[in-house]
């Protein structure tokens, strides 16, 4: 009968002790929200690039405002520097129905494209520099850049 009872404690006490010593389950972390926008690429002499929704308006506008960042400076010696120009835009998915020229000063140009179908994917490109940006949300989208060269 000692025996019994011995092999009995033993039994639950091992049992408990098992218990108690299983890991509760990890917490899962939720994911993080997934951004607005993505920038695939971007030319190296890119110094700024941003890319931002503005709460104000409320059509499909793309707005690019490109400058060089030591354009329309006159230097010590030789030519004054060039400012940013847009040269291409060209979407490769989306779309969009017209571009209209903003502004164009000696140190960039600003351009807005109207009429967006999102989710957008533009290739833009700037000073001979690329810029590959997709945007999913629809909306006034301002994106600024500044090149130095």
């Amino acid at each position: 009968m000692n025996l019994s009872k011995l092999l009995m404690i033993l039994l639950i006490s091992s049992f408990t002790l098992s218990v108690s010593a299983q890991k509760a389950p990890k917490a899962q972390k939720a994911p993080k929200p997934e951004k607005p926008f993505r920038i695939n690429e971007r030319g190296m002499l890119m110094t700024k690039v941003d890319v931002r929704q503005e709460e104000r308006g409320a059509e499909n506008i793309i707005q690019i405002e490109a400058l060089n960042v030591s354009g329309g400076t006159p230097l010590v010696t030789g030519p004054i520097l060039p400012g940013a120009e847009i040269n291409d835009v060209l979407a490769t998915q989306g779309s969009y129905n017209t571009i209209r020229q903003i502004s164009k000063t000696g140190r960039g140009e600003t351009i807005q494209i109207l009429n967006v179908v999102y989710p957008i994917r533009l290739r833009v490109t700037i000073s001979q520099q690329i810029l590959d940006v997709e945007i999913k949300e629809e909306g006034f989208w301002k994106i600024m850049v500044g090149i130095s060269k």
